[in-house]
């Protein structure tokens, strides 16, 4: 479970670069959204990258995630806390967490 662990981390971590136009190898995992990581506006028509990064945390969320998510319970402020998330909803919806992050199946 670690080495898939591992590798749920590593692709979350390119997801976010690919999302902010960042290489993964100089995304500093203390990175904090909105702040270190801006979004860039486009129109209101288009999905900046704090709302494709938004969108992420909600599309792989279970029940009780969700829950944590809405009470403030659960916060994801960093890159690390968004590859920490994606970890742990590995755990209960690895098809969403494989879909989002682009993840092939072995």
């Amino acid at each position: 479970m670690e080495e898939m662990e591992d590798k749920v981390r590593l692709y979350a971590l390119r997801r976010v670069g690919d999302v902010f136009n960042i290489r993964p190898a100089s995304l500093p995992l203390g990175s904090v959204f909105g702040e270190d990581l801006k979004a860039t506006f486009i129109s209101d028509f288009k999905r900046n990258e704090l709302s494709r990064i938004l969108d992420d945390i909600w599309d792989v969320a279970d029940r009780q995630v969700a829950e944590e998510l809405k009470s403030g319970v659960l916060v994801i402020r960093t890159v690390r806390d968004y590859c920490d998330y994606m970890v742990r909803c590995y755990g209960t919806r690895p098809k969403d967490v494989r879909y989002v992050l682009g993840i092939e199946e072995v």
